[in-house]
């Protein structure tokens, strides 16, 4: 986590209720991105949080870019891992990096975070733990399949959870692909390019 404990001179600080606002994201997600250092903040002498300007303007220009860059590019795939586990995210991104498609990765922290990156981005594929704080992958996944917005989002749980403690739990959606930990990131990297090459493969076919 950043902080900061002082301002800089001719900055516009806002609260984090303001940020919420301003990047359409929940308060506690704002607070969730200040613990995991994805915004700099400073605490005032009564202990609220405030957040720079500048942040949330950059936030808000990568948030444009990413957006524009997948319109230019379709080959482009929005990815979304649901995972608390730092040291998981940590490999999770250094292979992706490695992947010779494009992958544009967005990370939660757990299901409620997750919900709120997926209304926002709206990605093609969504890599979830099952065991999370706040709300467990269980619950996020029945979010999204309540919703039609997310009917040709594909969703991978990747977890420790045998089928039988899963049973137990309530069981997942039948499309919901289940993988175990450690996460066969071969596999997860097959299901993407199938994905790009229908991509493509529709494009090309509507190009005729």
């Amino acid at each position: 986590m950043e902080t900061w404990n002082m301002p800089r001179d001719q900055e516009v600080y806002v609260t984090s209720s303001e940020a919420g606002d301003l990047l359409g994201v929940a308060q506690s997600t704002i607070h969730s991105w200040i613990h995991r250092g994805v915004l700099k903040s400073w605490k005032t002498a009564g202990g609220h949080r405030r957040i720079p300007m500048s942040e949330i303007d950059a936030m808000l220009r990568q948030r444009r870019e990413s957006l524009g860059q997948i319109g230019e590019n379709k080959e482009v795939v929005t990815l979304l891992l649901v995972e608390d586990d730092l040291d998981h995210v940590a490999f999770f991104r250094k292979m992706v990096e490695r992947w010779p498609v494009q992958v544009q990765l967005l990370v939660a922290e757990n299901g409620f975070d997750g919900l709120i990156q997926s209304g926002m981005h709206q990605p093609d594929i969504i890599v979830t733990d099952l065991v999370m704080p706040a709300m467990d992958g269980f619950q996020m996944i029945g979010k999204l399949k309540e919703n039609p917005a997310f009917e040709k989002t594909s969703v991978i749980v990747v977890t420790a959870l045998s089928d039988q403690q899963i049973t137990k739990r309530g069981g997942l959606p039948r499309d919901v692909l289940v993988l175990r930990k450690p996460a066969p990131m071969d596999q997860i990297q097959a299901l993407v390019r199938s994905l790009v090459e229908a991509r493509t493969q529709a494009d090309s076919t509507g190009k005729r």
